[in-house]
């Protein structure tokens, strides 16, 4: 028989207010003592509670995923952590993955959205940087450097789509995970707002004038990034948020929710605008350019090829609101003779000498640190790779770097070929296209900066392209509540 205690935890209101004021007291124990036992003391009930509420609830495990993954880099900033903030992420996450398992052992048949094509892709990748822990190409095996960085560039994406594999077991997890993210890309925009017409905090300051200096205080204006690591990253991720929620918007039949999509998807412009992040024009841009190819209704189809055909031709061509700082620093996207353009094809130029010594790279992880100055490839450890798929060129060679392009490719024809000719519902085929031209849009602007497997950027791609690959499931789901397609 279940005691009382059981009983009442169960109730959702004594739940969460439980874990309301759980939550409240960590934050004033956290505050008021400085890190040391009685802060132990303090959290232990919390995470008592919380773990019992995450095997009971899905929903609490995916919102702390959602949560941990939005904030974790930018509370960095404000609070001393005795460990590395990747080491609390991944404890935090193998937690939810352990917890995800454990409530859903009982039921095998939880478990059969596992084995999709995504599965499949990042494993394979996977398994090629588990042979790259053998890469020996500075004179020694760099394990630990490997085992760091390993997590980041291929687990991740593993472990994430087991997660959403698993959890995403209706059709209308799709609205809901649209919702939680809209919300916090929501609060995103704010953040950037505050900081852009406020000013930074005393946290904000520290770091923007001394690691963020050179890259965030420029001649042409200050880049703002909210809570994110960097301007890079927030504005790609903003430009994410755009193409999605925009996409979405088309598609949904709730007006509530068409409203909120578009409400996202402006405030999502607006972050990627004051990042002042040229990089991040790569995403719309790309990710309207696939949609159109994608999309089954020519009303929209049209209507997309025209906003990005027009953009283009504004920024490119034309000097219109070249008044505005904002869309002046954009308006350097179509300038080949950059000069931070330019540097990055000088760097890539000097790499081609040693990387055609060392066609499987340096080693995952190997940086400067590593490899001592007199070493051959101490200027390949050093040289500031600028892109992800630099990063991948130099730390898994070109072999690396085809294998991982040909997947990337292959993924995303097979993703293609799924919402084509495999789902029928403009309701789910509507927002997973979104996602899959979102994500490409990411991938062509990792070829500028490093924003590809960043928090949360990382984990937000990777659940996206989860759900596209699970669209057949979702579209079978979808019909037999609702009937046939209209379209």
């Amino acid at each position: 028989m279940r005691s009382k205690i059981q009983l009442l935890l169960q109730e959702k209101g004594f739940a969460m207010t439980f874990w309301a004021i759980a939550i409240l007291l960590c934050i004033y124990t956290s505050i008021k003592i400085q890190p040391n036992i009685p802060i132990l003391l303090g959290i232990i009930p919390f995470l008592l509670i919380l773990t019992y509420l995450s095997i009971r609830k899905e929903c609490i495990t995916l919102i702390i995923f959602a949560l941990v993954n939005y904030f974790i880099m930018g509370l960095g900033r404000y609070f001393s952590i005795p460990i590395p903030v990747s080491v609390l992420f991944d404890i935090i996450f193998g937690f939810i993955f352990a917890t995800t398992l454990l409530r859903n052992l009982g039921n095998k048949d939880n478990f059969r959205n596992i084995f999709n094509l995504y599965f499949a892709f990042t494993l394979i990748w996977f398994l090629y940087c588990t042979i790259n822990v053998a890469n020996n190409a500075t004179g020694t095996i760099h394990f630990s450097a490997w085992l760091g960085n390993v997590r980041v560039v291929a687990l991740y994406a593993v472990i994430t789509s087991i997660i959403i594999s698993i959890a995403a077991k209706k059709y209308q997890f799709i609205h809901w995970f649209l919702i939680l993210w809209g919300i916090l890309t929501l609060l995103a925009v704010a953040k950037g707002y505050m900081q852009k017409n406020q000013g930074f905090d005393s946290a904000e300051l520290a770091w923007v004038m001394t690691r963020g200096y050179n890259t965030h205080i420029l001649k042409t204006g200050i880049r703002y990034f909210s809570f994110f690591t960097d301007a890079a990253n927030y504005g790609c991720g903003m430009g994410l948020s755009l193409v999605v929620f925009f996409l979405s918007s088309f598609y949904t039949k709730n007006k509530y929710l068409k409203i909120f999509y578009l409400i996202v998807a402006a405030g999502a412009g607006y972050g990627l605008l004051i990042s002042g992040t040229r990089a991040s024009m790569a995403v719309p841009i790309a990710g309207l350019g696939l949609f159109v190819f994608l999309c089954k209704n020519w009303k929209i189809g049209v209507s997309a090829a025209f906003i990005l055909i027009l953009g283009i031709i504004i920024l490119k061509y034309t000097e219109i609101g070249e008044g505005n700082r904002l869309i002046r620093r954009m308006r350097t996207v179509f300038d080949t003779e950059d000069a931070s353009l330019q540097v990055r094809f000088h760097n890539q130029r000097a790499l081609k000498a040693y990387m055609s010594e060392i066609p499987f790279g340096i080693g995952l992880g190997v940086d400067r640190e590593e490899v001592p100055p007199q070493n051959k490839y101490y200027f390949v450890a050093t040289c500031p790779p600028d892109s992800e798929l630099v990063y991948i060129w130099i730390h898994t060679g070109m072999v690396g770097l085809i294998v991982y392009l040909v997947l990337q490719v292959l993924m995303y024809i097979c993703g293609c070929f799924i919402l084509l000719f495999r789902v029928r519902n403009p309701e789910i085929r509507g927002p997973l296209t979104g996602m899959l031209c979102g994500t490409a849009g990411m991938l062509v602007a990792s070829y500028a900066n490093q924003i590809y497997f960043q928090f949360p950027n990382g984990p937000l791609i990777y659940t996206c392209l989860t759900l596209v690959f699970l669209a057949p499931y979702f579209d079978k789901q979808y019909s037999e509540a609702h009937g046939r397609p209209t379209d």
